[in-house]
């Protein structure tokens, strides 16, 4: 977490594949969810870049891996509407399971997220959501860099320039803490940190706080055509978010402010009868400012 904006690397990933699926089961007026999902991909490292996405080393003969996660979790939804809630509870557990990618660690993360919904007059919404996310490791891989490195094909030492070489150490170093602690729910991107990168933050340990407020504009049943989408719009709305987390290995450390990184910024949304929510928010913070176009609310993923 305590990366300056610029302190990142880039890898460049090839021969790629992914897909999967979830299935949702439904009691009592979706008072109460059971769900599962199951995720499979592959791919293959290239290369590992600088930060303008200069080669800094090309991997030789790397395998292609390939791993699965599979995921189960509930929810307790005590919301006066599921699609578009203004008041009410939710609350979600879920556990994440990733076997074992190569020589990666067998882990899984446990996630618990809870949001709460204030209405405030008759047209908004303040919303209020805190997730805490632990990886526990069963196994743990392989964690010396010598052979990581020749596991993905790239071999540090022949790097001449000495910052470029310990930018390559930098990334055996991040897989070695991989293999060691195993990673809880990332930060940054589409759904939590939102001016940040997606994935921008990660570690065996995440803890978020996140506030918006969601004003209405309209309430309508308006039909719209627009190229493939076609539907009824029931409101246009424009919120005002704030978010603060961290990531760490360490369990302590994510409840140190100090460690914390925030996050706030405005979005407008489009909600639909069919429970569909068309998002496009922006957001700024110690990276700069990011914009993101999305379907469905934050803190869902």
């Amino acid at each position: 977490m305590n990366a300056a904006k610029d302190d990142f690397r880039l890898l460049e990933i090839g021969d790629t594949e992914y897909y999967g699926g979830r299935m949702t089961a439904t009691f009592f007026e979706r008072r109460f969810e059971l769900y599962g999902a199951w995720y499979e991909g592959a791919s293959r490292l290239q290369s590992i870049r600088d930060k303008d996405g200069n080669v800094i080393v090309e991997a030789q003969d790397p395998p292609r891996e390939r791993g699965h996660t599979d995921l189960l979790g509930a929810r307790l939804d005590f919301t006066d509407d599921y699609a578009d809630p203004r008041r009410g509870i939710r609350l979600d557990v879920t556990r994440t399971h990733t076997p074992p990618r190569g020589s990666g660690s067998d882990y899984y993360a446990m996630d618990y997220s809870a949001t709460a919904y204030l209405p405030i007059g008759k047209r908004s919404t303040w919303a209020f959501n805190v997730l805490r996310s632990d990886a526990v490791v069963t196994r743990q891989g392989e964690t010396d860099p010598a052979a990581l490195q020749q596991e993905l094909g790239v071999n540090c030492s022949t790097i001449a320039d000495p910052a470029q070489q310990a930018f390559c150490n930098e990334v055996i170093a991040n897989r070695v803490a991989e293999n060691t602690y195993g990673t809880a729910t990332t930060l940054g991107g589409f759904s939590r940190l939102r001016s940040f990168p997606q994935g921008r933050y990660k570690g065996s340990h995440t803890l978020f706080f996140g506030t918006e407020f969601r004003w209405n504009l309209t309430e309508e049943r308006t039909p719209f055509d627009i190229f493939v989408m076609k539907d009824i719009r029931t409101a246009i709305q424009l919120a005002l978010f704030y978010e603060t987390g961290a990531t760490s290995d360490t369990r302590s450390d994510v409840t140190q402010r100090q460690n914390m990184r925030d996050s706030y910024g405005v979005g407008l949304r489009i909600v639909t009868a069919s429970g569909v929510v068309f998002r496009a928010d922006v957001g700024h913070g110690d990276d700069g400012t990011d914009t993101a176009i999305f379907i469905g609310y934050p803190w869902e993923l």
